[in-house]
């Protein structure tokens, strides 16, 4: 991956910069996750157990929403306690 100064040449001769173009768009905070203090595993014996367990978790600890979102495997889920939010809250204008 080339530096900011290495591409530079590539803004050269532009009628404008790209940071005019930045204008009211959210941060890019590229900071690496925290990795957990804490790992639980949960072990399931039927479909119907674990469908018990998800529905206690989203009323009592989730306040209703979904605890296992986005990119989740068939046998394997991941959720964070509290619940970590979500990108999508993000207003544009």
């Amino acid at each position: 991956m080339k530096s900011d100064c290495e591409q530079q040449w590539l803004f050269e001769g532009l009628d404008y910069s790209p940071e005019d173009e930045w204008i009211s768009m959210p941060e890019y905070d590229n900071a690496k996750e925290q990795p957990p203090v804490i790992t639980v595993m949960f072990k399931f014996k039927t479909e119907q157990d674990y469908e018990t367990f998800k529905d206690l978790v989203k009323k009592h600890l989730y306040e209703g929403e979904k605890p296992f979102d986005g990119m989740q495997r068939k046998d394997k889920k991941v959720a964070w306690y509290p619940h970590k939010e979500k990108a999508s809250t993000y207003e544009y204008e």
